[in-house]
């Protein structure tokens, strides 16, 4: 998988072949189709692991007795410190984006990713709303959705323009505007 990473960050997903990631993990094509059917499946393999992974790690930390602006805080470090810890994700991710902009198949599949984090944040706000945590006026589908945008634009804007959006700064700020606008 990290040869995988590597090769579709450096190459693009369109043009890295399973030779080529095969070649840098140092397996033979077999071994590689005996757990994969394609480099398709590979990636969304790579795809799935990191996002139960994170999910799961969300889940262990939230408290929902804490103020939201706490939850929020740690809900972006883990977030913006994985694209940190791994860049190259981050450009995977983007390329195959494009990748199901003009296959709909992929796009349904990259989809359903996205409604298994909008599903798990609607959850904690719900839990929030229940906890007292957040405003009562709020529409939690709503603003799952605003918080993904908010996540997903930072990230892409600190890709393209990281002279101008650094993660590791974003986080108190962006902690300190969503806790004023959703707390009580």
């Amino acid at each position: 998988m990290e040869a995988a990473l590597s090769i579709c960050a450096r190459n693009g997903y369109e043009r890295a072949t399973v030779d080529e990631i095969v070649r840098e993990a140092g397996f033979s094509k077999g071994a590689f189709y005996v757990h994969f059917e394609s480099k398709e499946d590979l990636f969304w393999a790579m795809l799935e692991e990191r996002l139960a992974r994170q999910q799961e790690a969300f889940r262990q930390t939230l408290d929902p007795s804490v103020p939201l602006s706490d939850n929020v805080r740690t809900v972006l470090r883990g977030i913006f410190g994985l694209h940190l810890q791994d860049p190259l994700w981050s450009a995977m991710f983007m390329e195959f984006a494009a990748h199901a902009a003009r296959d709909e198949r992929v796009r349904k599949k990259l989809a359903a990713m996205y409604t298994s984090w909008r599903t798990f944040a609607v959850e904690a706000l719900n839990g929030a709303l229940e906890a007292g945590a957040v405003r009562p006026d709020i529409v939690p589908e709503f603003v799952a959705s605003l918080l993904i945008a908010i996540v997903e634009g930072t990230i892409m804007q600190s890709r393209l323009a990281p002279e101008h959006v650094r993660l590791e700064q974003m986080i108190e700020p962006l902690s300190r505007l969503l806790g004023d606008w959703l707390e009580p």
